[in-house]
């Protein structure tokens, strides 16, 4: 299936619901347990599933950030402007000791591998990376312009994910009206499913994202909450700060490995404005994605 064919697709969002009823009425069923707006989105070709709730709408990306600014760093590596190997400097202003193993380890170490960067910022979330690689990779003007080649519509990355969650602070309601720093989840679902198949990096970066995507740690309750024991599943997980009660988003995007040679699922959750609890906010995404996963089956 083209690009063009799948987003026509989407485009034709209430063709879905004629198309696989049973999944949208049971995710809609879902989010009607939680409060704030629920988000999702899912495509496998090999059964034929494609299902939206609320896909179309802008939600505040967090640490999904994080998959996009990899990429773009492995483009840089594809195109010789940068090596796995290269020692790179982190600067003290992107400097956290908070979900950040890097930053635990400076300024004993002021260099880093760009290598062990990337795991690090995909796999334990590390948000001194971040701070780093956004940098390093040309800021918003490289970020815009690399979903520009890519052909990326419905996300963006417009500032640090630092200053995304100092705006966050200063007032939620503004943050979550900005459509800075944001994406759909169909969007999401399309840019995974491309990456996936290689249509936006080299066969050996697109196996290098795969496998620090599979290596990530974080929201193990999320995705993978409710799948069968081993399901491997490529995801990358955010979370907005909770202000006043409220947490600006909880999400988990990935791509799951089907049993039984049955290919692989691409998904994406996002969860934006509740005032429950991580818990009952991860609950939703597992059993968001427990659906899906047994709608393939």
């Amino acid at each position: 299936m083209s690009r063009r064919e799948w987003l026509a697709l989407l485009a034709a969002g209430s063709a879905w619901g004629a198309a696989i009823p049973p999944l949208e009425r049971q995710w809609r069923q879902i989010a009607r347990t939680i409060d704030g707006t629920v988000g999702a989105s899912a495509f496998h070709q090999g059964s034929g599933l494609q299902a939206s709730l609320n896909g179309a709408v802008r939600f505040p990306l967090a640490s999904v950030c994080k998959a996009p600014i990899a990429m773009n760093l492995l483009a840089l590596v594809d195109a010789r402007k940068f090596y796995l190997d290269d020692l790179i400097e982190v600067l003290p202003e992107e400097v956290t000791t908070d979900v950040s193993p890097i930053g635990q380890r400076w300024p004993r170490e002021r260099r880093f591998r760009l290598d062990e960067m990337l795991d690090l910022m995909i796999a334990a979330s590390d948000n001194t990376a971040v701070e780093t690689l956004y940098r390093v990779g040309g800021g918003y003007v490289a970020l815009a312009a690399r979903f520009r080649q890519w052909r990326t519509e419905g996300i963006r990355i417009d500032r640090t994910e630092r200053q995304c969650g100092r705006d966050a602070f200063a007032s939620l309601r503004r943050f979550l009206a900005d459509p800075r720093d944001t994406a759909t989840p169909d969007a999401t679902v399309d840019f995974l499913r491309r990456a996936f198949h290689g249509e936006l990096l080299s066969p050996t970066s697109t196996a290098r994202l795969a496998r620090m995507m599979e290596a990530t740690t974080t929201g193990p309750a999320r995705i993978k909450g409710l799948l069968p024991k081993g399901t491997v599943v490529a995801h990358k997980t955010g979370t907005t700060p909770t202000v006043g009660g409220i947490n600006g988003s909880t999400n988990d995007v990935g791509v799951i490995t089907l049993p039984r040679g049955a290919g692989q699922l691409f998904v994406a959750f996002y969860l934006r404005g509740s005032r429950r609890d991580l818990a009952a906010r991860e609950l939703v995404i597992a059993r968001l994605a427990k659906a899906a996963y047994d709608a393939c089956l």
